[in-house]
């Protein structure tokens, strides 16, 4: 079963505050607890300390024994303890017939700690049962020590009820103290529990009603800055799914960038040829040239569907070996076909020039930036095209001294979408070919420069890695 946030949120928090109360109160129940036994262990240590030298006092005939026996009785009654003198030694501890224990049998497990304690060593128990009072007692014994040897034992019982019923009142004091703090906690854990999950509900009441199709304002910010962050989000999303809404609706023309070359190439050579103005080779090298642009529309109309499906309109490459003198010669000669300017070309590349790369596009991206050297030119412009290799890169050159483009705009060519605007001659466009372009170099590991005067002309550089270097596929 699925449990809200609010729940989840706050039960989390009180089981933990409980469990750390609960550990807390546990810890300091035993700091308490054994406190209480150190003071109840010094507290029987002084008492048989006073009684040991009471004892030996009694020993040499500074007191009468009669004052000693009184001194235990009152400490005995005083203290609800039983206090004995044990005159044992190593010697004869194995018969406790003969020692005067208040006509008692002594316990069994009492051996071990006498033997302790003749051996100079004091002796504390906590809780120990006794059958001879039948009961858990407190249990501290200490040797007498007279003249350099052990001349006896003392040992107090006293009983642990008292002991455990200080610690009892503390466990309680301590208990209601948590108790209430937990009550307190608890109401404070569920308004904060709340306050925070409340925006998350906003947001998923928000989230419904956009895909609704209705137009909202931005959420309000909250106290809490991760909660913010959510929400910046959340604005952030609801303004570019309405940039995403406002693209989808232009996307048909803005598609049209790539396949227009094509388009227009087989469109020129059909009315050439249904105007009857070609001769028989013209005509067969005009097919020739029609049946490829078809293939080329093909692909292309085959890599926009790629792209559609893909946010970030992804390209997949297929590279092989070819000459790159072949594609510019292509290019312009079907660049020629498709103007009406007075566009002198010129050519420099070497025929044995060779790359691996998609073929295809390459093509693509020479075809963009011949097709804006040309689109963005005046009537009469050369255009230099070159290709060579520099510093075991393959560079190629498209130079032209057309319009040129302002300092300001030329940063920002590479944008998806963004179009010239200060170009008296600029003809209308996607603005999608330089995006493109950059994207078809960075995927075969190249870079892109681009330099330009205004009114003086561009000059586009593209570098491609060595043939040794792997290209992405």
């Amino acid at each position: 079963m699925n449990k809200s946030i609010f729940s989840r949120l706050l039960t989390t928090n009180l089981i933990i505050f409980i469990g750390l109360i609960l550990i807390l109160t546990g810890t300091l129940t035993l700091l308490y607890s054994n406190q209480v036994y150190q003071q109840e262990e010094q507290r029987l240590r002084e008492i048989t300390q006073k009684t040991e030298s009471l004892y030996l006092d009694s020993t040499k005939g500074k007191i009468e024994a009669l004052k000693l026996q009184d001194y235990m009785d009152a400490m005995a009654y005083v203290s609800k303890s039983k206090l004995y003198i044990l005159n044992i030694n190593e010697n004869n501890i194995q018969d406790l017939r003969d020692l005067d224990f208040a006509n008692s049998d002594l316990d069994n497990y009492l051996y071990e700690d006498l033997n302790i304690i003749l051996e100079g060593n004091e002796v504390f128990r906590k809780s120990t049962y006794t059958a001879t009072f039948d009961t858990q007692m407190i249990f501290y014994g200490r040797p007498i020590h007279k003249d350099g040897h052990i001349e006896g034992v003392i040992v107090i019982f006293t009983p642990i009820s008292t002991v455990v019923k200080n610690i009892r009142v503390m466990l309680l004091v301590i208990g209601s103290v948590s108790v209430f703090f937990i009550a307190i906690v608890s109401g404070v854990l569920y308004i904060s529990a709340k306050k925070m999950t409340k925006p998350i509900e906003d947001i998923s009441n928000s989230a419904l009603a956009i895909a609704n199709g209705d137009i909202l304002e931005d959420l309000n910010k909250t106290d809490y800055q991760e909660l913010n962050a959510l929400i910046d989000s959340f604005n952030y999303m609801k303004s570019e799914l309405n940039r995403i809404d406002e693209d989808k609706k232009t996307f048909i023309g803005t598609i049209s960038h790539e396949i227009k070359t094509p388009l227009t190439v087989i469109t020129g050579y059909l009315e050439a040829i249904h105007d009857g103005l070609l001769d028989k080779d013209e005509l067969n090298e005009s097919l020739e040239i029609i049946y490829k642009e078809s293939k080329r529309l093909t692909v292309l109309t085959k890599d926009i569907v790629t792209k559609t499906k893909n946010k970030d309109m992804e390209f997949y490459l297929n590279p092989s070996f070819f000459k790159l003198k072949p594609i510019l010669e292509e290019i312009i000669q079907l660049a020629k076909v498709n103007t009406k300017k007075n566009i002198q070309f010129i050519l420099s590349c070497e025929d044995h020039i060779t790359l691996y790369a998609d073929q295809e596009k390459v093509q693509q991206i020479l075809s963009n930036l011949i097709s804006n050297a040309i689109k963005y030119s005046n009537d009469l412009v050369h255009i230099n095209i070159r290709g060579y290799v520099e510093n075991e890169q393959l560079c190629i050159c498209v130079e032209d001294d057309g319009l040129g483009i302002k300092k300001d705009e030329l940063d920002k060519v590479f944008q998806k979408y963004y179009r010239i605007k200060n170009t008296a001659t600029r003809q209308e466009g996607s603005g999608l070919g330089l995006s493109i372009v950059k994207k078809l170099v960075a995927l075969h590991h190249g870079t892109i420069d681009i330099t330009s005067t205004y009114k003086k002309g561009t000059t586009v550089t593209v570098k491609l890695p060595p043939l040794r270097q792997e290209v992405k596929g």
